[in-house]
């Protein structure tokens, strides 16, 4: 399997287009200035599969059109393109939208995928279209359109970690720990600002996670421990943390995290990921008044 960019003759692929927009007005409207996908199979004689993403403008993308050919239909081809999809536009843009009809299965398959509920355009099909769309039985009338956030992971070398890069990592752990630390004064933060700095650029696995060309968390990993790990706040709420978690476990074994006894979510946030408590201390790393538990991950040696 292989998927290409199409710029040249678009519009031979027009009945595999047709099965997800049935009317060639509607396909006209956005395949010029689109970007045509085609997956073929290993002979790259056949094509099994074409997406069509547009530029909304502001850092959003959207996928116009996405149609697997009949033959090879619920064997997963539809799900490996959005993932292609996905992992491709997470260097340029933020955000991916997909409109559809109001079918329960459609909208099942891309939440599947990760996309959450956006908004709804009244009316689209009934306005835009020459004769009703119908599909699972039910005439469409609104286009429900839903959005996934693209995150891109990068596990940044020594030689990777500018010094602009290091100013935005520190100021995205700032806003972090003033939105969830509350123990912590303005005179601490002001504090260990400095140490925070020295410690993204030494540790020795740092991993950013980027929307669009942003930063929006990040994690330092030494040997099988957790040292730091970040979200930006607008994003808090999004499971970055449990992607990272996630990450920490299944490619860096990792199976020690400590945590600030005086922030309790994060303490439950470990645990609910399997992590419990085997030690305590008075004291941080720095010698600071902040007591820490130790936590390790059950059933790992």
């Amino acid at each position: 399997m292989k998927i290409k960019s199409i710029t040249t003759d678009k519009k031979r692929f027009l009945p595999l287009l047709l099965l997800a927009d049935e009317q060639e007005s509607m396909i006209d409207r956005y395949l010029g200035r689109g970007e045509l996908f085609v997956m073929y199979d290993k002979q790259e004689t056949e094509a099994i599969a074409v997406a069509v993403v547009t530029n909304e403008g502001n850092g959003i993308y959207e996928l116009k059109n996405l149609a697997v050919a009949p033959s090879f239909q619920r064997k997963g081809y539809g799900r490996q393109m959005v993932e292609y999809l996905c992992q491709y536009y997470a260097d340029i843009c933020h955000t991916l939208l997909v409109g559809t009809g109001e079918s329960k299965q459609t909208i099942s398959f891309y939440e599947s995928c990760g996309f959450i509920y956006s908004h709804i355009l009244p009316d689209f099909f009934t306005c835009n279209y020459d004769h009703p769309i119908v599909e699972d039985g039910k005439v469409l009338k609104d286009m429900v359109y839903l959005r996934k956030v693209l995150i891109k992971f990068h596990n940044l070398s020594f030689s990777e970690r500018t010094d602009d890069l290091i100013h935005t990592l520190v100021g995205l752990w700032d806003a972090s720990v003033r939105a969830s630390h509350h123990f912590l004064t303005e005179e601490d933060i002001l504090r260990l600002t400095p140490f925070v700095g020295e410690a993204i650029r030494a540790i020795t696995n740092l991993i950013v996670l980027y929307q669009g060309k942003c930063p929006v968390a990040f994690m330092g990993i030494e040997g099988a421990k957790i040292e730091m790990l970040f979200v930006a706040p607008s994003c808090f709420g999004r499971g970055l943390g449990k992607l990272l978690v996630c990450m920490a476990v299944e490619k860096f074994h990792v199976i020690y995290v400590d945590v600030n006894e005086q922030n309790p979510q994060a303490e439950g946030f470990y645990r609910h990921l399997g992590f419990r408590a085997f030690e305590r201390t008075e004291t941080d790393e720095q010698g600071n008044l902040f007591p820490i538990l130790r936590m390790k991950l059950e059933n790992k040696n």
